[in-house]
């Protein structure tokens, strides 16, 4: 199983962080029995208190579940968790890339030409800055998918739709994962292209462009990653 110990000591929140990026990427698995307390807390480097602690976020959060003589597990997911009021974003364990890449084709391709007949002079100077940002993290993988994120966050935020920037927000952790496997895989060089491509697009305010833009960004990222 894929896991690094911690760099500091007893912080029970970066055990959680750890396993909820495992169960998002599917590393651990829907009704898969986690190890036990002093295996994690072994293979982490931090005491079982800590261990403790990070499983009972992810059980109140619905994540994970203990039985009785048993251990614990992680969940079946279902839709009705993901509404959840107590979870802050959408955790989609066992979903494949495939599956959130189709989810990208039908949400992000619309909501493009929905935000470039509402997006604002201001907004674009923002995903002009953002694109310079990327640019400069183009070395540093964490950087450039945080601010990938926040590109696609601004076009979101643009189309003035509060399901769609809802939406958005919900599905980050979720996207946060697949960009930087895609971004691992295929490097930038395809983002920073459509992104400016896009940027053009919103300057004119054609619709049509920018809907088509999205979708070969989309489709260029995916048919070139080695995983699929």
């Amino acid at each position: 199983m894929e896991i690094e110990k911690i760099s500091k000591a007893s912080i029970s929140d970066q055990v959680y962080e750890k396993l909820k990026s495992l169960i998002i990427r599917g590393v651990l698995k829907q009704g898969e029995k986690l190890p036990s307390e002093n295996d994690l807390a072994q293979s982490f480097g931090v005491s079982r208190i800590t261990i403790r602690q990070a499983l009972s976020k992810l059980t109140t959060l619905g994540l994970t579940e203990t039985k009785t003589g048993e251990g614990s597990f992680i969940k079946e997911l279902t839709p009705g968790i993901y509404m959840n009021e107590m979870i802050p974003s959408i955790y989609l364990g066992r979903q494949s890339l495939n599956e959130v890449f189709e989810f990208r084709l039908v949400i992000e391709v619309e909501s493009t030409a929905i935000a470039a007949k509402k997006i604002t002079d201001q907004e674009i100077l923002e995903l002009q800055m953002s694109v310079e940002r990327l640019a400069q993290y183009k070395d540093n993988l964490e950087k450039y998918v945080d601010e990938d994120l926040n590109f696609h966050r601004i076009i979101a935020r643009s189309t003035k739709n509060s399901l769609i920037i809802q939406m958005n927000d919900i599905m980050r952790d979720v996207l946060r994962e697949t960009i930087n496997d895609l971004t691992e895989d295929v490097g930038t060089g395809i983002g920073l292209k459509y992104h400016r491509l896009l940027i053009e697009a919103f300057k004119s305010r054609d619709e049509n462009k920018a809907k088509e833009l999205m979708r070969e960004h989309l489709m260029e990222a995916f048919v070139n990653y080695s995983g699929t």
